[in-house]
């Protein structure tokens, strides 16, 4: 990471992605492996009920996303700025925070199990559904999140590879168990949600024994806890969490307004649309996540050309990516809901329409991806906070109650592009005017040399 040439820039930038893209396409490829398995053999309402446990699941990769992104921030800089020591005090910061947080959040869903139930909209037939799916996640959200957080620090060692192979494991062990659980032994919503718990076990175990190792570049230490750290790493990380937090929020708001509008079928729609979305959204952050440990370390050691070459390399990788899935979304839509949807016609007209409406988000939401993660690379979280918040949540709030007074349904689902594009304008400016600063501070670091 630290004798990065121009000449060598785009090879390193692909070194760092590639692993890192694959490993959250992975990911990706978990959940919708369930939603094939669960659209297919359960139906429309098994595809409701996961979408409604959707908030859960944000408000938790809120907080330990933004345990992570700011834990990691600080603790490259520390490595670019040559200090060890403080490096892994960060990094043993940020796990043992995110262990208290996920078990105190996995106390708080047994003891008021049966008042979270309601609060998500799960009535009627989805009541049910959700209790079996949501009953034996809750026990497995504790080993998801610490394995996201030490996936974190291991690709900003600068081994995405590793948490790669790591995710293969996952993926192939989750494969198996959703036919044994779901079509074999007719386990339903509870096998959909054993086989995506027990799969992400394996990642976490060799995650521990890797920085249990002496491989790793960030070691375990005894915490030594200071407020103004703590403090420090959560507002460096306040970008990601508003992103997640606004997600849950507006995922919680569309639910209820589809239940209401268009019934389980708009909410079963909208999880189909949300698995496309995932993969989309995952590529984009797996170049996010890539490029990110080498913003940090080289704003650490003022290296600026290195900084400018990346981000200009991902903006126009995102660019043509979002394009390629917005034209196979054209192309292909049908067959795509075809996969989840299975015979239910009712379900496959609406979410066509839907996932060819809310695509048109895929062209711009890359570029914004980036922009917030580079600043959080750079430690300037207001201007990554906000892009997070006007594209998840104020922007989505409204405009969702606007279209739709116009445009009727179609409304719903054209409220992410225009959102997408709203942002893209606010977070093109700030990009612009920052890569203008940091092209005079390389400037004068050259003449400083001289």
């Amino acid at each position: 990471m630290e004798n990065i040439s121009k000449q060598n820039l785009f090879k390193t930038f692909w070194s760092y992605c590639i692993p890192c893209i694959i490993g959250m396409f992975l990911t990706s490829f978990i959940t919708v492996v369930d939603g094939i398995f669960i659209g297919r053999k359960i139906g429309e309402n098994g595809l409701a009920a996961v979408n409604l446990t959707l908030p859960v699941l944000y408000n938790l990769l809120a907080v330990t996303i933004m345990i992570g992104a700011g834990g990691v921030t600080l603790a490259a800089q520390s490595l670019g700025e040559k200090n060890r020591s403080r490096a892994n005090h960060y990094f043993s910061l940020a796990v043992g925070i995110n262990v208290l947080f996920v078990l105190a959040a996995t106390v708080i869903l047994i003891l008021f199990w049966d008042d979270i139930i309601p609060l998500l909209n799960a009535k009627g037939i989805l009541s049910g559904y959700v209790r079996d799916y949501l009953g034996i996640m809750r026990y497995f959200y504790v080993f998801m999140m610490l394995n996201l957080t030490l996936s974190i620090f291991i690709r900003s060692e600068g081994k995405p590879q590793l948490s790669l192979v790591f995710g293969v494991v996952a993926n192939i062990l989750n494969i198996i168990l959703d036919y044994w659980l779901i079509i074999r032994l007719n386990y339903g919503m509870k096998g959909a949600a054993l086989a995506s718990g027990i799969s992400v076990l394996i990642p976490f175990l060799l995650g521990i024994c890797y920085f249990l190792s002496r491989h790793s570049v960030y070691k375990f230490q005894k915490i030594r806890f200071r407020w103004v750290e703590l403090t420090t790493m959560l507002f460096y990380g306040s970008a990601e969490f508003i992103g997640q937090i606004s997600i849950s929020f507006t995922t919680y708001l569309l639910n209820w307004l589809l239940l209401r509008t268009v019934g389980i079928n708009g909410v079963a729609a909208l999880t189909i649309v949300g698995y496309v979305s995932f993969i989309q959204n995952m590529i984009f952050t797996g170049i996010a996540v890539g490029i990110h440990p080498v913003i940090s370390y080289h704003y650490g050691a003022k290296n600026a050309p290195v900084i400018l070459g990346f981000l200009r390399i991902a903006q126009k990788v995102v660019t043509v990516v979002g394009m390629m899935i917005f034209l196979a979304v054209l192309l292909a839509g049908n067959v795509i809901v075809q996969f989840f949807a299975g015979d239910n016609l009712v379900l496959q007209h609406i979410a066509s329409h839907a996932l060819k409406l809310f695509a048109i988000s895929f062209l711009l939401s890359g570029f914004n991806i980036i922009a917030a993660a580079y600043f959080t690379s750079l430690g300037e979280a207001r201007q990554a906070a906000t892009i997070s918040i006007l594209r998840s949540l104020v922007l989505i709030i409204i405009l969702v109650w606007i279209l739709p007074m116009f445009i009727g349904e179609a409304g719903i689902w054209l409220t992410p592009p225009v959102t997408e594009f709203l942002t893209f304008i606010v977070a093109y400016l700030w990009v612009k005017k920052s890569q203008s600063t940091l092209a005079a501070w390389g400037q004068s670091a050259e003449v400083s040399a001289i």
